[in-house]
């Protein structure tokens, strides 16, 4: 019987493996030599039509993906990609997912590699967090199913009965309130949405001028709560912010939580893995008294993505949440497939791909140390750029850089521009230098000013990048106010 055109032999599957690699290879060869976010624009026709009937050779199907799927990236893998918190991934990762992927194990359960792969990164996770020996976790697909996932451990713990089963509405049930800064990010938004709380019930407290939680706001607005005869409930603490990369005062509202009977819940997807620096840990103080953390490899452990991670404090609490075995997936006490960790039940996914293997194989690779190293670069180039804006006097520094991510505006000293001409310059600026394919950057608002925003979480990125991100900005911004002018 002839062999199925799935079924490739040994020597052809390592003959397609050679070919990809090459094409891998050349395409980081060439990384520098193309515009930074790779704009398809009008060859988006390309991706028209119907599926084939009738396959073509991989050669064939290779070479398209080489002229035309490589060279047109997202970008984070340049070192003048500076958008959103979006890290370049680290080889060994892309590796470990091409095996990964050849094993192509369902990560549920059982006694099976893969889940003693992820068990043991979910406790090297949580303990490099500061969390005790019994907590458990959970790897996701980012930051965003991370944080649901550990609100809604944290709504069926904070909730009276059994929420599973009666729900949140009716007569008599309780209004939970969720509280957080004002810089939160918006997955919280959708969480307390979808887990049935409300955004009504979303509490976005003041920050300061450093862009954390108002401790006395936040107490107040509980006390306000409670006598409304509303029910507060969880408290979102940010290790890490979007905009600014400011992290609220986390040990605090720690001791606020437990004076007040509250879910305390980090979001730690962007700065907390910047605890395995010793010189950005104390940051993170009070990160470990946590009841729930959410986390992201694919950003400060620089795997490709997908790769977030939710951890709870007390074991069990992720199984109270989701467990549900349906009969056919029900083990016989004598069965030999139980394993160290059933992954089914600790969040919303059945079907889970084997993400762990390129958090282990680059944990295993690196040491923690070299992570450590890498974080304190980029930490310390994002210093280095709000210091070169300082130098500069048509440019002005809008946030103190605290992780990784430098906020900045072209003002031009003398040009006489009202402050929604500059917001209106600015984003000029970002979308000119974009269009170019020099660099990617995104602007923000920040107290109601547009900003250049850069986030550098890229072991790519050099100085010399960063002061020529700042003489390009200038350069745009002149070009700019002269085409205005003719």
């Amino acid at each position: 019987m002839s062999r199925s055109s799935f079924d490739l032999s040994p020597d052809e599957v390592l003959r397609l493996g050679r070919l990809a690699a090459d094409a891998v290879a050349e395409h980081r060869e060439k990384l520098t030599d193309r515009p930074v976010f790779g704009k398809i624009g009008s060859d988006a026709s390309l991706f028209d039509g119907p599926p084939p009937e009738e396959g073509r050779p991989f050669e064939d199907v290779l070479d398209f993906v080489r002229e035309h799927v490589l060279p047109y990236p997202f970008g984070n893998s340049h070192p003048r990609f500076f958008g959103f918190i979006n890290a370049t991934a680290d080889p060994v990762g892309t590796t470990a997912d091409y095996l990964a992927a050849a094993l192509n194990p369902n990560c549920w359960g059982g006694d099976h590699a893969a889940i003693h792969v992820e068990n043991q990164v979910v406790r090297w996770l949580a303990a490099l967090l500061g969390l005790p020996a019994g907590a458990e976790g959970i790897l996701v697909s980012g930051g965003s199913m991370a944080n649901f996932t550990a609100l809604a451990a944290a709504r069926r713990a904070m909730t009276p009965g059994n929420v599973r089963e009666d729900g949140l509405g009716g007569e008599g049930r309780p209004k939970l309130v969720v509280y957080a800064s004002d810089q939160v990010h918006h997955c919280v938004d959708k969480a307390v949405d979808l887990l049935g709380i409300g955004t009504r019930n979303l509490r976005k407290i003041e920050t300061d001028e450093r862009f954390r939680i108002r401790l006395d706001l936040l107490e107040r607005a509980i006390a306000e709560d409670r006598a409304a005869g509303l029910s507060p409930a969880i408290v979102v603490g940010t290790a890490g912010t979007v905009n600014t990369g400011s992290v609220d005062p986390l040990d605090a509202l720690a001791e606020l939580c437990r004076r007040e009977s509250l879910w305390f819940h980090v979001d730690g997807a962007y700065g907390a893995m910047a605890v395995l620096s010793r010189e950005l840990a104390p940051l993170f103080a009070g990160l470990e008294k946590a009841d729930s953390i959410a986390a992201d490899p694919h950003k400060w452990l620089y795997v490709p993505y997908e790769a977030g991670a939710t951890f709870v404090r007390e074991s069990g609490r992720l199984a109270a949440t989701f467990r549900k075995f349906p009969e056919y997936l029900a083990s016989d006490p004598e069965s030999p497939f139980p394993g160290p960790a059933w992954f089914a039940e600790r969040g919303v996914e059945l079907s889970r791909g084997f993400k762990a293997l390129k958090v282990w194989m680059g944990i295993r690779v690196h040491g923690t140390r070299a992570y450590a190293r890498a974080i304190e670069n980029d930490v310390a180039l994002a210093r280095f750029l709000s210091d070169e804006v300082d130098r500069r006097p048509d440019y002005e520094r809008l946030a103190e850089p605290v992780l990784s991510i430098a906020n900045f505006r072209w003002r031009p000293v003398g040009a006489g521009l009202s402050e929604s001409d500059i917001d209106r310059l600015n984003r000029r600026i970002v979308n000119r230098l974009v269009g170019a394919g020099s660099f990617f950057l995104a602007p923000t608002i920040l107290k109601g000013r547009t900003a250049m925003r850069a986030c550098i979480v890229n072991f790519r990125t050099t100085r010399e990048d960063l002061t020529f991100l700042l003489d390009e900005a200038a350069r745009a911004g002149r070009d700019l106010l002269e085409e205005a002018r003719s």
